[in-house]
């Protein structure tokens, strides 16, 4: 299994070959019946094309010897006619059951998929654009849908129509039908050739299909910032090189297929001239009749047939296999952040204590840097701690490792005793509640967004945490009211509104931890004072981790911790760190002057 890590450093992994292909396919296992259903079909749907050579002999020889009220020729058309009343159901049968056997099996994947990047831990999400991973969960397993039918029907019957239609030409004349087969090396020789250029063709244009989708999908969310700079011509330009990018691979895959498809028609028609000369060659000698040449004219076509199917599938299945490749990229991607094997279930008290114990963290590179280095405090039962210190100091990253986003490298973080790297992630974040400074809702109604921090919740707790959060009232003032349908992240309410939905949500959790990235910077007066209020309500019977850019919240914490380039540089109370004349009093007077010059 490849870490995260890996994945983000090596992109563009090596192609696996068709080995990804048949991992693909083990997905169809459950649904054997369905393939076996359009396998059998598809054999029985052959039968009038192996029976057509031979039909054409009988009856042209018939023709020329006159024998037109023959009884064995109208038995002759009989048969034909009924094999070909049961083509009809076995071409359903072998249309559909494919059909079924794939769909199930691509929901499936696209199912499993989705729940695995799920819990890939932020190391790996953080690296890449969103559209990039929806690029593969939608597009690279929609790619490789067609291998179920191309390996699992189209493939057998190939195999037999060519051992069929070999057998039937050296057994009717097997110097003619060696001469016929010295043209298939011109095929063979070209397909394995292009074969690895082809696939990294295949490979490069997916790729290409996903840094576009992620770029569109991150400057079509950010279409506020690109008009409001009028980056509208800088955005095109940037999109040109990828678009420029994806043309030249597109070519070149299509250069390779038309390869292909030369080698493919130059072997069959090489093929007939050969059999056209050589057979008139016998039938001027008296070896061979006119309906024998056309038989084995017409075998010979159908030899040909599993290159025109090579030709034109090949190209699809090294698509395929890339999109494959990249498939199980992700599903051999372990997360960094998971439960050991002895994990249990995290037992707290309300409120509960949290204390650090000499913990060191980097985020995980190539070349880590240390963020966090030595960080050592005690958060007693609902203590209110403030975390303060300049743009960059590790404030966001110490209450990120809380609740194991990440996982530290050295020290140790303990909930009443219990470390936290041995209790089991779910049950580690059903007891901490986080609300961000920019909050993000759900497209979708408020009532569902609120729901979304306990999905089981009553009415009456619903309301009642949107109460709590100074929601409520605004909510009823909409149209909708609870109703309402929000655009995505948020879009058609204010800044305050949708801190206060997102308080109502940490609120309806009702979580023994709190965490708070202070949520007031960027509001108005009124809209600060309603989120102030809220945040102090939710805050109560908990232990609470708060961000403070606005050190005014940090006077009435408990504990306030200091930090400077990773380092815990001073803790303690408001009045204790102002009697110090340190770092938190200097940046106290600081942000005092600052307040005093905008009034």
């Amino acid at each position: 299994m490849r870490s995260e890590i890996d994945v983000q450093l090596h992109t563009s992994a090596q192609p696996r070959g068709l080995t990804s292909i048949w991992r693909y396919l083990r997905f169809s296992k459950p649904y054997w019946p369905w393939l076996a259903i359009g396998s059998v079909a598809g054999l029985v749907r052959m039968v009038p094309r192996l029976f057509l050579p031979w039909f054409a002999k009988q009856f042209i020889d018939l023709l020329i010897a006159h024998n037109t009220h023959s009884p064995r020729l109208w038995h002759l058309v009989l048969l034909y006619g009924i094999i070909l009343l049961c083509h009809i159901p076995a071409s359903m049968g072998r249309l559909y059951g494919a059909q079924v056997a794939a769909l199930s099996a691509i929901r499936d994947i696209r199912f499993q998929l989705f729940d695995h990047i799920q819990r890939l831990s932020l190391a790996f999400h953080s690296n890449r654009a969103t559209g990039s991973i929806v690029a593969r969960v939608m597009n690279d397993v929609t790619i490789a849908q067609g291998v179920y039918d191309q390996l699992f029907i189209q493939m057998p019957q190939i195999l037999i129509l060519l051992g069929t239609t070999s057998s039937v030409l050296l057994w009717t004349n097997w110097h003619w039908a060696l001469v016929c087969f010295a043209v298939l090396p011109i095929y063979f020789i070209t397909t394995r050739s292009i074969r690895t250029p082809l696939h990294l063709a295949s490979r490069r244009i997916l790729e290409n299909y996903s840094q576009m989708s992620g770029y569109m999908q991150e400057r079509f969310g950010m279409i506020r910032e690109v008009q409001a700079f009028t980056a509208e011509i800088h955005e095109k330009r940037q999109l040109r090189r990828e678009v420029e990018y994806l043309r030249n691979n597109s070519l070149r895959q299509q250069f390779l297929n038309t390869l292909l498809v030369t080698s493919s028609e130059l072997t069959r028609y090489l093929g007939s001239l050969i059999i056209l000369i050589y057979g008139a060659y016998l039938y001027l000698h008296g070896q061979a009749t006119a309906g024998s040449i056309t038989m084995f004219l017409m075998y010979q076509q159908q030899l040909s047939d599993p290159l025109d199917w090579l030709s034109t599938t090949y190209a699809g299945l090294h698509s395929a296999a890339a999109a494959a490749d990249r498939v199980f990229e992700f599903f051999d991607t372990e997360p960094l952040v998971r439960d050991a094997p002895d994990a249990r279930r995290l037992r707290t008290r309300r409120p509960p204590e949290v204390r650090f114990d000499g913990v060191g963290f980097c985020y995980p590179a190539e070349n880590p840097v240390v963020v966090l280095d030595d960080i050592t405090f005690t958060a007693k039962p609902g203590m209110r701690v403030v975390l303060v210190g300049e743009s960059g100091a590790g404030k966001s990253t110490l209450l990120n490792i809380l609740p194991r986003f990440y996982d530290i490298q050295r020290g140790s973080i303990r909930i009443d005793g219990q470390e936290l790297r041995a209790v089991t992630l779910r049950s580690l974040r059903r007891a901490i509640g986080v609300v961000p400074q920019e909050p993000v809702l759900f497209s979708g109604t408020i009532w569902e967004n609120i729901l979304y921090g306990r999905r089981d919740a009553p009415r009456e707790q619903v309301i009642a945490a949107a109460t709590a959060a100074n929601a409520h009232d605004f909510i009823m003032e909409l149209p909708e009211g609870y109703s309402t349908i929000v655009g995505e992240r948020g879009i058609g309410l204010s800044g305050g509104q949708i801190q206060r939905i997102a308080i109502a949500r940490a609120f309806l959790k009702d979580p023994a931890i709190l965490i708070m990235d202070e949520a007031t910077s960027n509001l108005d007066a009124v809209s600060e004072a309603l989120v102030l209020e809220a945040l102090q309500r939710i805050a109560v019977g908990r232990t609470t981790f708060i961000i403070a850019h606005r050190l005014s919240v940090a006077r009435s914490a408990d504990l306030i911790l200091v930090l400077n380039a990773g380092h815990i540089s001073e803790a303690g109370t408001h009045d204790e760190l102002q009697a110090r004349h340190g770092e938190y009093a200097a940046l106290w007077q600081r942000q005092m002057v600052a307040r005093k010059g905008e009034e």
